[in-house]
């Protein structure tokens, strides 16, 4: 019995309080599935590789350059397993990340965060320490303390466990009696030669004893960098993709306040901030040029201040020296951005009080008990976003309608058993990775090389919107 199967994860409680029946759906606690092919969505086949790509700049740094990692990504899935809009992607991708390598430097250069390396204990060391490695994609499987009564030919959850169902002495119902079988059960968790089996009352009879497992319940994560600033302080940084920044949700995300929680709890070291740090699926430019080779003044320009500053820089010997009309539209492009950063990416740097922490601590676990109950009625909550936010929709509608056998024909043929990742399984890319035999060491200059098109072979478009991508 994998006990990865029995995980709580932010996504998971989203879900639970969106709708109960899709929850019991997808959790792995309940029905554990996904759609087929689900990996194979561009959004999130996109978001793997910009993850991947920064995962190694910041890590090991194989490839010398978060491009070169981008496109390995690339390279790892033949033309016919791309998902549709692959190959624009992968321009806009490279695009991005050509502006990130600029951003980047630029923005750090004073807050000098430098990703945290860690030895075998979880204990921060200098970077490449022998034996330690860098906190990229650092995984948590929190024990939160909490056991249940699975049943080991179904793997459904029977009852939360406690401890005087074990005492045959009291009136304790269900119970659990430990029946010795004469050997050594090998790899299982009650290897002391004991099978344990589930009685639901007084009355039960012989073969009606179900024989379960005692599982302890996880809360699981994957944090995508820690970081040590110039002070010394630890900071969790997290990476996303999007159509536009949004910076509505951060005092309120749960994923910030679960996640600063439980990384306090693995690592046992204080957590002073998370970074929210948002890449725009878009492409940051050069200032254009009229056919006269001057520099452009138009105001919709997918450019930046720092971009425009260079170009003016680089033009005429410095800013004093520009026409006023360049030093105006630079002055435009100012008043675009913020200390965050611009249009294209920005971090934002966000804080959780201790009652904050110890809050999000009483909303996991209530949660969890909730989750576990097997009497819980899993029904639905239908909105005007179902039609979009939900792959279920149909199965949802059938199963009102007790149109049984639909429901188990959608569900055998578009879903599958979701894989878990929590106990080391990589996703099936990572074995056709081709790395550089040795550290390349040559990363590409962070402005917008010539010969850049032709180093990726690439065509960045010069337009580009969700809407040119066709699920």
């Amino acid at each position: 019995m994998s006990l990865s199967r029995f995980t709580i994860r932010t996504s998971d409680r989203r879900v639970f309080r969106r709708c109960l029946r899709k929850w019991g759906f997808m959790s792995s606690l309940k029905g554990n599935l996904q759609r087929k092919g689900s990996e194979q969505n561009i959004n999130f086949w996109f978001g793997s590789a910009i993850h991947f790509a920064m995962e190694d700049y910041h890590g090991w740094n194989k490839f010398g350059d978060p491009r070169r990692a981008f496109k390995a990504y690339y390279d790892c899935f033949p033309a016919e397993e791309r998902p549709a809009g692959a190959d624009l992607m992968y321009g806009v991708g490279i695009g991005m990340l050509t502006y990130y390598l600029e951003w980047y430097s630029r923005k750090n250069r004073d807050l000098e965060f430098e990703t945290l390396w860690l030895d075998q204990d979880n204990k921060m060391v200098s970077a490449n320490t022998l034996r330690a490695q860098p906190a990229v994609e650092q995984q948590f499987f929190l024990d939160l303390g909490i056991r249940v009564v699975v049943d080991k030919k179904t793997e459904r959850i029977l009852c939360e466990y406690d401890v005087s169902m074990e005492d045959i002495g009291s009136a304790t119902w269900p119970q659990i009696v430990r029946m010795h079988n004469g050997f050594n059960l090998d790899g299982d968790e009650n290897s002391d030669g004991y099978t344990l089996y589930y009685f639901e009352g007084p009355n039960t009879l012989p073969e009606e004893k179900i024989e379960v497992s005692i599982v302890p319940i996880h809360y699981h994560g994957t944090i995508d960098k820690i970081v040590v600033d110039r002070l010394g302080r630890w900071w969790l940084l997290d990476y996303k993709t999007a159509k536009g920044a949004d910076t509505n949700k951060l005092d309120t995300d749960d994923q910030i306040s679960a996640y600063m929680w439980a990384a306090e709890q693995w690592f046992q070291h204080p957590i002073y901030g998370f970074i929210y740090l948002q890449l725009t699926k878009d492409v940051a430019r050069p200032p254009k040029r009229l056919k006269n080779g001057e520099l452009s003044v138009e105001k919709k320009q997918k450019t930046t201040y720092a971009l425009l500053r260079q170009a003016i820089i680089d033009d005429f010997g410095s800013i004093q020296k520009a026409p006023n009309k360049y030093i105006e539209f630079l002055n435009i492009m100012a008043e675009k951005e913020t200390p965050e950063g611009d249009r294209f990416i920005r971090w934002d740097f966000v804080k959780r009080s201790r009652n904050q922490l110890i809050s999000t601590y009483n909303h996991v676990m209530g949660e969890a008990r909730t989750m576990i109950d097997p009497n819980i009625y899993l029904y639905p909550n239908p909105t005007r976003d179902c039609i979009w936010d939900c792959p279920l929709r149909d199965v949802c509608l059938a199963l009102d309608d007790h149109r049984n056998e639909e429901v188990n024909f959608m569900l055998s043929d578009g879903y599958e058993n979701r894989p878990r990742g929590e106990e080391g399984k990589e996703p099936e890319w990572r074995d056709k990775l081709v790395y550089p035999e040795e550290q390349l060491g040559l990363a590409l200059d962070s402005d917008f090389a010539e010969e850049l098109d032709s180093v990726f072979d690439i065509e960045l478009p010069s337009e580009f919107t969700e809407d040119d991508i066709k699920e």
